[in-house]
């Protein structure tokens, strides 16, 4: 029930109403059917009340139920307060299949929005060996499946509760007859009982088989290029298509086994038919208005058994997806990111403090960065520079606490950061990543991302610093161009001066750029580092650089060279470029190359 309530959304009180629903239902529906016998009986015996009074103990209630309410016993009154009742449940199941139809969407909309409210709270490790396509599976297919089970459920609920109502009733007018209808659709039940034996353990294949194939799915649309250049379309195709062939394989399997259920009952209503037939005339000495209401009956139990057969097969195909998205959400959970202390960081005022800081990515020995020691003060420009895995993206993001270092402290103006609220922290970084995030959105949407409430002055303001106004005025549609999926429509250095935008317009407190001005060419940078001096000059942010081209930091106020997870040097330019040591080494390098 715990994750019934917590991934579905299921509580008692719905679970409870779709019961109430269904014995409702089963009340009145067994009721009607047992009004027709009176019905019969009132008619085969010519409407003689006097003869029917002392009949029965049916009749006998009957009479004293019509005088109560003042009502005279005639076919009209039979017939009509029968098919009243017959109403009532007509009434009573519309409502069970609204309500039940509604639960189901609803339970869908729950589960997948309690998924995927659940991943994105995943720590970033967490999160980056996760697979996309299993993810994505299990929010569409196997959520959709998982929801499917509880529909089947229900159902089997709703009609084994019909089924117990017209089952008192056929007691009521032949106990043996109704126990050997009993055996014979017991029978049918172990036979179709047996032929679903193995429809749990195709579920399970299933959910792998529609898992597999998303995964593959997802690789061969984001590696369109890479399969275009390298000739691989054909192989790749071949890929998906064993993928999907699998899947066909296995639900043709399953529909093959629901079919089984109709080829076993029909038969089985075909002799039980005839049995009746026999024993309630042959046997029993049943009237004819007797055997008219039991058949009647029994020909309604015979296509609801059928769907509590066939409910009961939908729950085990869909058992599999109902177990990994439970399994999904328990691990999703257990992965939740730490949201860190109580206290705020509304603003860096002082600085970061690295204090003998080490950091391992999960499943390796070698520390990314290890016994870092440093400090960076606010309101400055810091560089971090070094060749490639010397440790400058992990530091930058053990400032943004994607990573949580394993020893050491990092504080932000003297506060642990595991005492600041993480939410917080973010909220003081603008981030810029060599490669530029752009959704398949407009510009407006794509840099209000970070600020939903910026008026459309503010949005060219940012555009202008990032150098991406006139290029935006170009289009047809300004800022309410559509940029297509991961910015198709915009070059390589469009893409990072947007990127740039959307991190001017955020006014963090501390901007994080990773190799901003890589894709942009030489004019362009010039103007985005005097912009990045105006920032640093007037709002006193603190901006933090990864840089491999040192051309582009030779103006920062703080110099810090990392090699091999370590600091080897720091300081300013003018201090680092006499030093002879790495920073001196390559910057020449790079300036003869120049």
């Amino acid at each position: 029930m715990q994750y019934a309530k917590e991934i579905f959304g299921l509580t008692i009180p719905r679970i409870a109403s779709i019961t109430v629903l269904s014995l409702l239902a089963s009340l009145f529906e067994g009721f009607g059917m047992a009004m027709l016998l009176p019905v019969f009986e009132y008619v085969e015996k010519g409407q003689n009340l006097s003869h029917l009074k002392n009949s029965s103990e049916l009749w006998q209630g009957l009479f004293s139920i019509y005088a109560w309410f003042g009502i005279d016993i005639n076919l009209l009154n039979l017939v009509s307060i029968s098919i009243l009742i017959m109403l009532i449940r007509v009434v009573v199941i519309y409502v069970r299949q609204i309500y039940t139809g509604w639960l189901g969407h609803e339970i869908l909309h729950v589960t997948r929005s309690n998924l995927l409210k659940t991943y994105m709270g995943m720590d970033y490790g967490s999160s980056m060996v996760a697979h996309t396509g299993r993810q994505l599976n299990i929010l569409i297919t196997e959520a959709q499946r998982a929801v499917g089970s509880f529909s089947a459920l229900f159902a089997l609920v709703s009609n084994i509760a019909v089924l117990l109502g017209f089952l008192v009733v056929l007691f009521f007018l032949s106990t043996p007859l109704t126990i050997l209808a009993g055996v014979i659709l017991g029978l049918a039940a172990t036979l179709v009982t047996y032929s679903l034996r193995r429809t749990r353990g195709f579920s399970v294949d299933a959910t792998n088989a529609n898992d597999q194939f998303s995964r593959l799915t997802i690789e061969c649309l984001t590696a369109f290029r890479l399969i275009k250049l390298t000739g691989t379309s054909v192989r790749e195709g071949e890929r998906v298509q064993l993928a999907t062939k699998s899947v066909r394989d296995i639900h043709n399997w399953l529909v093959r086994v629901a079919a089984r259920v109709d080829l076993i009952i029909e038969p089985v209503v075909l002799i039980l038919g005839g049995a009746i037939l026999y024993f309630a005339v042959g046997l029993f000495g049943m009237s004819l208005s007797e055997v008219g209401v039991f058949v009647l009956i029994l020909l309604r139990i015979l296509p609801l058994a059928k769907e509590i057969m066939r409910s009961r097969q939908t729950y085990l195909s869909c058992s599999g997806s109902l177990n990994i998205v439970i399994d999904s959400y328990k691990q999703a959970c257990s992965a939740l990111e730490r949201l860190g202390g109580p206290t705020h960081l509304k603003a860096l005022k002082q600085s970061i403090e690295f204090k003998d800081v080490t950091f391992s990515y999960p499943g390796t020995r070698i520390p990314a960065i290890q016994n870092i020691d440093l400090t960076i003060p606010a309101g400055k420009l810091t560089a971090l520079v070094g060749h490639s895995g010397a440790g400058k993206t992990t530091l930058a993001d053990i400032i943004s606490r994607l990573w949580i270092p394993q020893t050491g402290k990092v504080l932000y103006d003297g506060i642990d950061g595991c005492e600041l609220q993480v939410t917080s922290i973010r909220h003081c970084i603008a981030y810029v990543s060599q490669d530029a995030i752009i959704q398949d959105n407009s510009v407006a949407a794509n840099l209000r991302f970070v600020k939903d409430e910026a008026t459309e002055e503010e949005l060219w303001d940012a555009l202008s610093k990032a150098g991406a106004e006139d290029f935006v005025r170009s289009f047809d549609g300004g800022l309410e161009t559509q940029l297509g999926e991961r910015g198709t429509k915009l070059s390589g250095g469009q893409k990072q001066r947007l990127s740039l935008a959307r991190a001017f317009l955020q006014r963090a407190s501390i901007m994080i750029l990773d190799e901003p001005t890589s894709a942009l060419d030489s004019e362009t940078e010039a103007d985005i580092l005097a912009t990045l001096d105006n920032l640093r000059a007037k709002e006193s942010i603190t901006i933090i650089v990864i840089a491999h081209r040192l051309s582009t930091i030779r103006n920062a106020d703080h110099i810090v060279v990392l090699k091999d997870g370590r600091v080897v040097e720091q300081g300013s330019h003018c201090d680092l470029i006499v030093s002879e040591e790495w920073y001196a080494r390559s910057f020449g390098v790079q300036t003869v190359k120049s």
